[in-house]
């Protein structure tokens, strides 16, 4: 694979590392933005003969040779380089490993990431170079380069220590804007310690040596565990929370203790997590796109007791409630408890809708669209609330995660909160068609206004009719017939609406109104269209909605055969070079009015990979086969970070939103493929492929992750 910028980090416990080989550095991830995280060198490699041939993690001034060959790879729980020295056929592989594995919360947060150097000799020799050296020993050696404020000492005979101060950013009391924080420093205390090597100052080191006449794959190895220990930083309605680890951990000792003594299962562990999600026959693609967004999502992570949240990449809004629906297939196939988490916390950040809607909205309620920003809960922060969307959003998530489960306790504790929700999407509809008017702008906030704030817009018909499908399933279950008998009518008139105004005989419309008032969310600007640019565009959105549902086998009673019909017209009139864009309606024609340039400027094709992703898994499960798609997103990844340190960019054609964590949507394809549907409540446990041709898929959702053994779905 190319070189270029990825990274290993730590669920929930800030600490991880970003390479950058094409920079030649390293950054450490903790508190701070991403733009601001401290760039050290990494000086990782072996001595040949007296030279030093190092990866290139650290600058040229650091000295040392670079290797002849230099390949990248990546896994989900790795970052890998590999490096040969074609004299002596030497290879050399750096592996950086993360401690993740789905639904063992102690194990996956422990604050360690192993550093490996593997130290082997290939047979024969290297690209028709001459093998001149026959080697008997080399050392293998991990430096650290630290900037001027980092204070790295020798911390006995097989560690050494690093103090720093990592910037705890926190938005401002005088709030302004989510970019405009209060910067406080904290003292950082770092150890690397070697499993099996020796410290000479800020060099951890080991001899390898190679057996007389033979070439081994791996001769030897030096292991370094890179331990931290962190204060509590997180705030969470004015309180600071520790991390979780420290309810095990009592400080960087004990957490070092504990590297000493299971090192080796994080090498056991990457084999038996990454051999159960590389089993499959989708291609090296699927792979890439696997690892890649799963390495940003974990770097977006926090969690302390009693509360779980995700960053938003760039933007550092907490738990933001639509980039979390748009992981949702992540959490429904892995770990559905982080998922319960954030459905137990989310009801506290709860509006009155009569916030919104006035009088209407009396005895409703709707849901913010984010919990907080930087490194503290307490509000939304974002500038305009996605009241419709983010309501509807939480309904659905909490069906499907009951319905996977099978645990019952968050939707009898929030049933309040539940009941206002449905009752807030009532209200929504000021026509009395079933359709949401008011409260209408989404999370699309880059696209055209027929897409990012048309008042009566498809995506989010079919968002509304999932919420009461959802609802009517719920309150089935809890015996209150008022609500059941409200969520079955709401629902009949938004598919009657959805199905009769909305499809246009290949497509389904953006808008189901032809023309009228748009409201601005970002400006409060409100404009008259006779007709509304771009209402009767192909788009990619239609099923998005539906996919947590769709994890469940809950159908929402839609035209399987439109919906089909729409996926394949709307991917095919909305592909472009790196995927589809939100439309087929080009915004450079969106002249008339200014509110209409969006947060992308004049793009013309603007589009999210992520959504790409959840319409792939929608798609998935209605027959039709989208995984080539990653081949167009792996291009743009690997075309931004082999420039630039950006992880995984989930914007094209257009706007900034960067080192994004839910891009984790893809790893939902191999549920969508397999047909897999679990809803235990009602006994329902299904799988079998969707698709034509050939098929091998794990069932990740009871795989043994400890064990490494994963039940196939194949045809």
């Amino acid at each position: 694979m190319q070189l270029m910028c990825d990274c290993v980090a730590v669920l929930g416990s800030r600490h991880g590392i970003l390479f950058d080989p094409t920079a030649r550095e390293c950054r450490l991830l903790r508190f701070d933005r991403f733009t601001r995280m401290p760039r050290f060198g990494l000086r990782a490699g072996v001595v040949i003969a007296g030279e030093e041939f190092v990866f290139p993690l650290a600058g040229p001034e650091a000295g040392g040779s670079d290797f002849d060959f230099v390949d990248q790879r990546s896994t989900p729980t790795t970052v890998r380089f590999i490096g040969m020295h074609a004299a002596s056929c030497c290879r050399v592989e750096l592996i950086a490993t993360t401690p993740f594995r789905p639904r063992d919360a102690d194990f996956s947060t422990v604050p360690v990431i192993g550093l490996s150097l593997r130290v082997g000799r290939i047979p024969g020799i290297f690209r028709w170079k001459r093998r001149s050296l026959d080697l008997e020993q080399v050392e293998a050696f991990i430096e650290l380069v630290p900037p001027a404020d980092w204070q790295v000492d020798q911390a006995g005979p097989d560690a050494i220590d690093c103090r720093f101060s990592s910037v705890r950013a926190a938005v401002k009391q005088d709030f302004s804007d989510v970019w405009d924080t209060d910067d406080e420093a904290v003292a950082q205390h770092d150890r690397l310690v070697a499993i099996d090597g020796a410290a000479t100052g800020r060099r951890l080191s080991q001899t390898v040596c190679f057996t007389a006449g033979r070439d081994d794959e791996e001769a030897g190895r030096l292991d370094v565990a890179w331990c931290t220990f962190s204060e509590p930083v997180f705030e969470l309605h004015g309180t600071r929370r520790p991390f979780l680890y420290a309810e095990r951990f009592a400080g960087l000792d004990a957490v070092c203790d504990w590297a000493r003594a299971h090192f080796a299962e994080l090498t056991r562990n990457t084999q038996a997590v990454d051999g159960i999600c590389t089993d499959h026959d989708r291609g090296v693609a699927v792979d890439r796109m696997l690892a890649y967004t799963l390495h940003s999502w974990l770097a977006n992570t926090w969690w302390v007791p009693g509360w779980f949240s995700v960053w938003e990449g760039s933007c550092y809004f907490h738990s933001t409630v639509d980039v979390e629906f748009t992981q949702s297939p992540f959490y429904l196939a892995l770990w559905p408890e982080l998922l319960e988490l954030e459905l137990d916390n989310w009801p506290d950040f709860s509006n009155p809708g009569t916030e919104l809607l006035g009088e209407v909205g009396a005895n409703t309620s709707y849901l913010s669209h984010d919990t907080g920003a930087h490194a503290e809960a307490s509000r939304q922060y974002y500038s305009h609330d996605m009241a419709v969307e983010e309501t509807a959003n939480y309904l659905i998530l909490a069906c499907a995660a009951w319905a996977r489960t099978g645990r019952d306790h968050l939707v009898r504790k929030h049933v309040a909160t539940l009941r206002g929700y449905l009752r807030f999407l009532v209200a929504a509809d000021s026509s009395g068609n079933g359709v949401p008017d008011r409260g209408v702008a989404n999370t699309i906030d880059d696209a055209s206004p027929a897409v990012q704030f048309g008042r009566e817009q498809v995506y989010l018909a079919a968002k509304t009719l999932a919420a009461f499908v959802a609802g009517e399933r719920i309150f089935t279950h809890l015996g209150d017939e008022g609500i059941v008998g409200l969520c079955r009518a709401r629902a009949g008139m938004l598919r009657e609406a959805i199905d009769s105004r909305g499809w246009l005989g290949d497509h389904y419309a953006v808008l189901l109104e032809r023309g009228g008032t748009l409201i601005n969310p970002w400006s409060g600007q409100q404009m008259e269209c006779p007709e509304i640019p771009g209402w009767d565009a192909a788009h990619i959105y239609t099923v998005n909605g539906l996919v947590p549902l769709d994890m469940a086998g809950i159908d929402v009673g839609l035209d399987p055969e439109h919906l089909a019909t729409d996926l394949r017209t709307a991917t095919r009139r909305c592909c472009g070079t790196y995927g589809c864009s939100h439309s087929d309606y080009a915004n450079e024609n969106m002249a008339f009015h200014d509110s209409m340039l969006g947060l992308a400027g004049v793009a013309a094709a603007p589009g999210w990979t992520a959504m790409n992703l959840l319409r792939d898994v929608g798609a998935g499960y209605r027959g039709i086969d989208l995984t080539r798609m990653c081949e167009r997103y792996w291009d743009w990844q690997s075309t931004t970070n082999t420039q630039e340190a950006k992880l995984f960019f989930e914007t094209f054609g257009g706007n900034n939103l960067c080192f994004y964590p839910r891009g984790v949507a893809a790893w939902g394809l191999f549920d969508a493929l397999g047909g897999v549907a679990i809803d235990r409540p009602a006994g329902l446990e299904r799988s079998g492929a969707t698709v034509p041709g050939s098929l091998r898929v794990p069932r990740l959702y009871d795989a043994d992750w400890v064990a490494g053994t994963c039940r196939s779905i194949e045809a």
